[in-house]
C-alpha cells in the first residue's frame, strides 16, 4: 500500500504541473468544440456522443473505486465520504447521461477532444476516489465533519454552483427552437445579465465547493485543472460572442465569467 500512495502522490504533483500547463496553453490554442468548432481538429463525431464518451469513465471509474474499497475490505463504510462521492457522482451522471440527451442541433466535436477528455476524466476520478477511499487518514472524516466549517460552506458552493450550472445550460438550451437548430443566440436574464458564460461560472464553484468540503489536495489538483481549462474558454466564447453580435453584444458590457473582475 506504501508503493500505491507513493505512486498516487507523484500522480498529484504530474496533474498539477500539467494543470499550468494547460493554462498556459490555451492562452494561445482554443479548442473546436460548441461555438468555436471548426474542421481543423481531425475527425468529429456527434456532441451528444462525445460528451458521453468522455465525460462517463469518470462516473463509472469513481462507482469502481467505490465498490473495490469497500467489498476489499480497505475501508469500512464512512457516511462522510458516502456524501462526498453522492455528490460527485451526481454531477457526472447529469453530465454524463442527461446533459447530451437533452442537446439541440447537430453540433460536432473533434475526436482528439473527446479522447483527451477521456483520459484526463478518468485520471481525475482515481484522484478523487484515491483520496477518499484508499489514501486519506482514517480518522479524516469523522461524523463531525458534517458539521465543520469545511463541509457546510463547500458542501453550499458545491450545490449553488450546480444550480447555476445546470439551468445557465437549460436558458442556452432553450434558445434553439428544435433538435435541428444549429444557431447561436444570444442568452439573456439570469444567470447571464453580468456574465457571459455562466455555466462556466457554475462549474467553477462546484469543484470549489467539492475542494474545500473535502479539504483535500486532489480537490485543490482538480479546481485547478477546471480553472485551467475554463477560464481561457470563457474569454474564447466573449470573442465568439463579440464576433457572432457585435455591438449588441457589447453593449450589455457582462464579464466574461467572474463578475466584476474578468
Amino acid at each position: 500500500m506504501e508503493l500505491f500512495s507513493q505512486i498516487y502522490e507523484y500522480l498529484l504533483i504530474i496533474m498539477t504541473v500539467l494543470g499550468v500547463a494547460v493554462f498556459i496553453t490555451l492562452q494561445f490554442v482554443t479548442p473546436a468544440y460548441g461555438m468555436t468548432f471548426n474542421n481543423r481538429w481531425g475527425i468529429s463525431v456527434r456532441s451528444n456522443l462525445g460528451w458521453f464518451i468522455m465525460e462517463s469513465p469518470v462516473f463509472f471509474t469513481m462507482l469502481l473505486l467505490y465498490f473495490l474499497s469497500i467489498l476489499g475490505n480497505i475501508r469500512p463504510f464512512n457516511i462522510v465520504t458516502f456524501v462526498m462521492f453522492f455528490f460527485f457522482e451526481f454531477h457526472y451522471f447529469q453530465r454524463s447521461f442527461i446533459f447530451p440527451l437533452l442537446m439541440k442541433g447537430q453540433s460536432k466535436m473533434p475526436i482528439s477532444i473527446i479522447i483527451t477528455g477521456f483520459i484526463f476524466n478518468t485520471f481525475n476520478a482515481i484522484m478523487q476516489g484515491g483520496w477518499l477511499f484508499f489514501f486519506s487518514p482514517l480518522d479524516a472524516y469523522p461524523i463531525s465533519w458534517f458539521w465543520s466549517w469545511q463541509f457546510i460552506l463547500g458542501s453550499a458552493i458545491f450545490i449553488f454552483g450546480m444550480v447555476i450550472n445546470i439551468y445557465a445550460d437549460r436558458v442556452i438550451r432553450g434558445l434553439r427552437s428544435d433538435i435541428t437548430d444549429n444557431n447561436y443566440y444570444l442568452p439573456q436574464g439570469w444567470p447571464f445579465r453580468r456574465i457571459s458564460s455562466a455555466n462556466y461560472l457554475g462549474e467553477i464553484m462546484e469543484w470549489m465547493g467539492f475542494a474545500i468540503l473535502t479539504w483535500s489536495i486532489s480537490g485543490a489538483v482538480f479546481l485547478l485543472w477546471t480553472c485551467a481549462n475554463i477560464i481561457p474558454r470563457s474569454k474564447a466564447v466573449y470573442e465568439r460572442y463579440t464576433q457572432f453580435f457585435g455591438k449588441e453584444f457589447t453593449d450589455l458590457k457582462r464579464y466574461k465569467i467572474f463578475p466584476g473582475i474578468y
